[in-house]
């Protein structure tokens, strides 16, 4: 290669670099120009561009585009087939339209001059996207998930089984509880709303419950499986009499589990509504709060017993009652003595409770089946001192088990 010809090609070179230069300032100039007092080449915002606006129409962009996203609600929840709804008015939520628009008008303009003319060609060549976001007032937000979570929080439901004067059995069934912690809402909302994406939708998943009681628990019972019944006069000891019994209303005993009288009745106190009546204190009579306990727990152990319940713990008084028969009472006391049976059937029984005011009923419904056709008596023997307490388990008429049960030692009155 000759000298001429590496003298030609440095000249095309920078004949060259000279065009495109010239270019580069004559085309940083014409964009300079265009750009004056507007938003600059390539600016743009939801797809629209925003070239060439002035300060006051870009604000109106901005604001027009604000106004048609809070046409739609903010939010909607749903929980299975219920709703609700979250207006943007309901949180003060609104597009940060001045933000915006000034972001969009600055660039180009925030720095100094030659910075600035390379942001407004690069913007010219490739563009620049300006994301309006939005502010809501959080407090309020809590509140509208405030009242959502009331309307949604329930208490779970024991699934029940009434018996009808015709003797058949009514269920109903139970109810869930449900518990929704709003929280974690708030959360997940807050950032679609800070990006005005609405409508934002959440499924509420709030904590479930179940009852103790369950529908299933209840299936299979089907009738009466015993009851008994034992009276007292209306009173101070008639109303501990029916405030312990309520305590076992739709009591389930499922199959192998044990229930114990303490424990369902609680504490026999003033606080708990109890008042003062006779009661049998180490073989004499005598005032106490809670008279009358014992006729319950008495009445109950006598329809477990009928019903084929196995007592685990139970103790007699230390005088006989008048309320049931020598050998069949079964006495209570806080903290000391307690009734307590287990259900050996295969499936579980219910309790109902029957209150007239002058006497005590307590059935025991559970599924006919499970006696195996068998029918239940009770059978004391010995004086009414000392009497033993047997249970004749019968089919079709027949003798086929003699249970003994206790022999129970009772003071004499005029020893004590």
């Amino acid at each position: 290669m000759n000298f001429s010809s590496i003298s030609l090609s440095k000249a095309a070179a920078i004949i060259t670099i000279g065009m495109a230069f010239t270019v580069v300032v004559v085309g940083s100039v014409s964009v300079s120009v265009t750009n004056q007092n507007r938003v600059i080449m390539g600016v743009q915002a939801n797809g629209k561009s925003l070239a060439g606006m002035t300060k006051k129409e870009v604000h109106d962009f901005f604001q027009r585009e604000s106004q048609q996203a809070l046409k739609r609600p903010a939010a909607v929840l749903t929980y299975k087939n219920r709703q609700w709804s979250i207006a943007p008015a309901d949180i003060d939520l609104h597009g940060k339209v001045n933000e915006a628009a000034e972001a969009a008008y600055a660039i180009g303009r925030n720095q100094n001059g030659i910075s600035n003319m390379i942001t407004q060609m690069t913007c010219a060549l490739v563009g620049r996207n300006v994301t309006m976001t939005a502010a809501f007032d959080k407090d309020k937000l809590d509140a509208q998930l405030a009242k959502i979570q009331q309307q949604l929080d329930t208490p779970p439901v024991n699934a029940e089984a009434q018996l009808q004067k015709n003797g058949t059995i009514k269920k109903t069934p139970g109810v869930i509880g449900l518990t929704l912690d709003t929280k974690p809402i708030a959360e997940e909302l807050a950032p679609q709303f800070e990006a005005l994406k609405l409508t934002a939708k959440v499924d509420l998943q709030p904590q479930e419950h179940p009852p103790f009681v369950m529908d299933a628990d209840l299936a299979a019972i089907d009738g009466v499986l015993a009851s008994y019944t034992t009276r007292f006069y209306p009173g101070d000891r008639g109303d501990n009499i029916g405030l312990a019994a309520s305590h076992l209303q739709g009591a389930l005993i499922r199959s192998q589990s044990t229930l114990s009288f303490n424990s369902i009745v609680g504490q026999r106190t003033y606080e708990a509504g109890y008042k003062d009546a006779g009661v049998i204190v180490d073989g004499e009579h005598k005032i106490d709060v809670g008279g009358g306990v014992c006729q319950v727990s008495s009445t109950l152990y006598n329809a477990v017993l009928l019903a084929g319940m196995t007592p685990t713990e139970r103790a007699n008084h230390s005088l006989p009652s008048a309320y049931v028969p020598a050998g069949r009472d079964a006495t209570v006391a806080d903290n000391l003595l307690d009734f307590v049976f287990r259900n050996p059937l295969p499936h579980p029984v219910y309790l109902r409770v029957s209150n007239t005011g002058s006497a005590l009923t307590i059935y025991v419904l559970g599924t006919k089946a499970d006696l195996q056709g068998q029918t239940i008596a009770l059978v004391t023997e010995g004086s009414a001192k000392n009497p033993s307490l047997y249970r004749i388990w019968k089919r079709n008429g027949q003798v086929v088990d003699r249970e003994y049960l206790h022999t129970d030692h009772y003071s004499d009155p005029k020893e004590t």
